[in-house]
C-alpha cells in the first residue's frame, strides 16, 4: 500500500478529498494533507510519500514550483496537478516536470480515482521491474559472500536442503553430493577477540583472504562465521589425488601456514583446529559438531593453539541435545514473538528423543532439555514484567516447582502447554493495547472534530506511524480510520440539524468544514440529500 499527499491552500478541498475518496480501494493506505508547498515539502522529508496531488495556484509556492522541487529531490514520486485554469502553458510546464496527470477543476471523483489507480498501477509495474531477473542477478552478485555464508550455516545446522544443487549452482559453489570434504575451525584470539563488530568483521575477511590465497591451488574454499564466532572453513580437494593418504598432512601444513601468516601480517593470534573428513552434504553437520566439541575440550583461551582431531566421526547419538542451542535459539524466538516457530523448535528438539526413547536411557537429555526450556519460559515471562503465576495455570506452574515428567512425550506436552499460556497472554495484552489505542484515537477525534483530525495528526497524537495506526484501527474496528472521521462528522452534522436551530454554515464549522459549499457536497454524498433538505424532511417527519 502506498502513501499519498494532498496539497491545496483551501483546507476544505484537501479534507473533502481525504474523506470522500475510497483511497484504500485505490491502493492508498495513508493520506497526508498540506495547505502550502513548504508544508508539503516538510511532510515529504518526514514520510515516504509515493504520490502527490497538488493545486497549481497557491500563494507563496505554486504547484509547478512544488513539483519541480519534488522532482529534483524525490524523482521516484509521481505527481498529479489540479487546476481551475485550462491554460496550455501550465500543461506544458507539467509535461516538462514529468507530471503523471493534469486534471481541471472541478474534478469528478471518478476522474480522480481513475488517475490515482493508473498511477498506482504504474508504480507497481516499476517495482516489479526492479525485482526483475536482471536486477535480482545484480543484487545476488553484490551479496554473494553473505548468501554463501548463510547457506553454509544452514548446512552446519542440518537445515532442510531441498534444491541444494540448484542453490549451489546459483551461488557458484563447486560442491556436489558425494564430494569428500574436510573442515577447519578458526578462533580469533587476543586483540582480534576484543575488537568491535565492524573491525572484527574486517579481520575475518582478511583471515579468509589469507586462507584462500594459501590453499586455492589445491582446494576449493567455502567459509562462514558460525553462531559461536568461529570461522568455519569447508574445503574440497581440486584434484582427487589430494584426497588420498597425504590429504590430512597437507591440510595441517596449510593450517599452520595460515596461523603464521595471520600472526605476521595481521599482528594477532588465531587458534586453528583441523577437523575430520566426510561426505557432502550429509556428514557436514556431523563433522562440524565433532569439530566444535573438540575445539571446546582442547583449546585454551587466547593461546593461539594449533590442534588436529583424527578420531573417526562418532556414529552414535551425541550426548547433548544440540537442537536446544542451534540458532535461532528459544529465547531469540520468544523475544521476537514467533510462537509458531517456537512450537516447531520444541517439536524438533524432542523428535530424536521420541524416536530413540525406547532404545536408551534419555534421563540426562531430559534434564538438560527441561532446564533450558524452563529457563527460556521464565526469562520471557519475567522480561514482560509478570510473575509466572500470573501467566500460567496452577497445573502448568507445578512443573516449575516440582518437575514431574518421566518421558520425552510428557516434557514436550508440558512445554507446548506453557508456550500456549505465554502466547494467549501476549495476544490478550496486544488486544488490550490495541483497544486502548482505539479509545485514545476516538477521544482525540471527538475533542478536535473542528480542527485537524487527519490520519497523520491522529498518529502523531498517539505516537504511532500513520500506516501502523491505520492497520491497527481497521483490524480492531473493521472500518478505515478516515471513514470513521467522515462518518462521525456527518452523523454529528445530522444530529445538529435535527436538534438545533444553528444555520448550515455554523454546523459546517462545528464539524470541521470551513467551506460551506464543500460541506453541503460531502453531506449530500453521504445522505443523498442536502443539509437543508435533511432538516426539512426531519421536520415534516416530526
Amino acid at each position: 500500500m502506498l502513501q499519498l499527499l494532498l496539497v491545496d491552500d483551501e483546507r476544505s478541498v484537501v479534507e473533502t478529498l481525504a474523506e470522500t475518496i475510497p483511497w484504500e480501494e485505490c491502493g492508498i493506505s495513508v493520506v497526508h494533507e498540506a495547505l502550502s508547498g513548504p508544508i508539503a515539502l516538510q511532510i515529504m522529508e518526514d514520510h515516504a510519500i509515493d504520490i502527490v496531488i497538488t493545486d497549481i495556484k497557491m500563494p507563496g509556492m505554486s504547484g509547478i514550483e512544488l513539483i519541480t522541487a519534488i522532482n529534483s529531490k524525490w524523482p521516484h514520486v509521481r505527481t498529479i496537478l489540479l487546476t481551475g485554469y485550462a491554460d496550455f502553458d501550465y500543461a506544458k510546464q507539467a509535461i516538462v516536470q514529468n507530471t503523471f496527470d493534469y486534471l481541471l477543476k472541478p474534478v469528478s471523483d471518478e476522474d480522480l480515482i481513475d488517475s490515482v489507480e493508473r498511477v498506482v498501477k504504474q508504480i507497481k509495474e516499476k517495482w516489479e521491474e526492479v525485482a526483475s531477473y536482471r536486477k535480482t542477478l545484480y543484487t545476488l552478485n553484490e551479496n554473494l559472500p553473505l548468501l554463501r555464508a548463510n547457506t553454509l550455516n544452514e548446512l552446519l545446522r542440518g537445515s532442510n536442503q531441498s534444491a541444494l544443487a540448484d542453490k549451489l549452482a546459483l551461488l557458484e559453489l563447486p560442491f556436489a553430493a558425494g564430494d569428500q570434504v574436510c573442515m577447519m575451525l578458526i578462533r580469533m584470539e587476543e586483540r582480534f577477540a576484543e575488537m568491535p563488530g565492524q573491525d572484527s568483521a574486517l579481520m575475518e575477511y582478511a583471515i579468509c583472504n589469507i586462507t584462500s590465497e594459501i590453499m586455492q591451488n589445491d582446494y576449493h574454499i567455502w567459509h562462514a562465521r558460525d553462531a559461536h564466532d568461529y570461522i568455519v572453513i569447508l574445503v574440497k580437494p581440486r584434484n582427487p589425488a589430494v584426497a588420498g593418504a597425504g590429504a590430512r598432512s597437507l591440510l595441517e601444513r596449510y593450517a599452520a601456514q595460515i596461523q603464521t601468516n595471520v600472526q605476521n601480517y595481521l599482528k594477532g593470534a588465531i587458534s586453528v583446529l583441523v577437523g575430520g573428513q566426510g561426505t557432502f552434504p550429509g556428514q557436514v553437520k556431523e563433522i562440524y559438531e565433532h569439530a566444535v566439541t573438540s575445539m571446546r575440550r582442547r583449546m585454551g583461551h587466547g593461546k593461539g593453539l594449533f590442534v588436529t582431531t583424527q578420531e573417526a566421526l562418532d556414529s552414535s547419538p551425541m550426548n547433548t541435545v544440540w537442537s536446544l542451542y542451534e540458532p535461532p535459539t528459544l529465547i531469540s524466538l520468544l523475544d521476537a514473538g514467533r510462537f509458531d516457530d517456537v512450537e516447531a523448535k520444541i517439536r524438533h528438539i524432542f523428535r530424536d528423543m521420541l524416536e530413540t526413547g525406547g532404545e536408551q536411557d534419555m534421563s540426562e537429555q531430559l534434564i538438560e532439555a527441561y532446564h533450558v526450556l524452563a529457563g527460556a519460559f521464565s526469562y520471557i515471562i519475567h522480561k514482560n514484567g509478570k510473575l509466572l503465576s500470573s501467566v500460567l495455570s496452577a497445573e502448568a506452574l507445578k512443573f516449575f516447582h516440582a518437575p514431574a515428567y518421566t518421558t520425552a512425550a510428557q516434557l514436550m506436552e508440558w512445554s507446548i502447554r506453557i508456550l500456549q499460556g505465554i502466547r494467549e497472554d501476549a495476544d490478550q495484552e496486544l488486544k488490550d493495547n490495541h483497544s486502548t489505542i482505539v479509545r485514545a484515537v476516538r477521544s482525540f477525534i471527538d475533542a478536535n472534530l473542528a480542527k485537524d483530525v487527519s490520519l497523520p495528526a491522529i498518529a502523531d497524537h498517539v505516537h504511532l506511524h500513520p500506516v501502523y495506526l491505520s492497520k491497527i484501527y481497521k483490524a480492531e474496528t473493521g472500518e478505515p480510520l478516515t471513514e470513521y472521521v467522515y462518518r462521525l462528522r456527518m452523523e454529528k452534522a445530522a444530529f445538529l440539524l435535527r436538534t438545533t436551530p444553528s444555520k448550515v454554515f455554523e454546523i459546517a464549522e462545528i464539524v470541521g468544514y470551513n467551506n460551506t459549499a464543500y460541506f453541503i457536497r460531502v453531506f449530500k454524498k453521504f445522505f443523498d440529500v442536502t443539509p437543508q433538505e435533511y432538516r426539512d424532511d426531519d421536520g415534516r417527519g416530526g
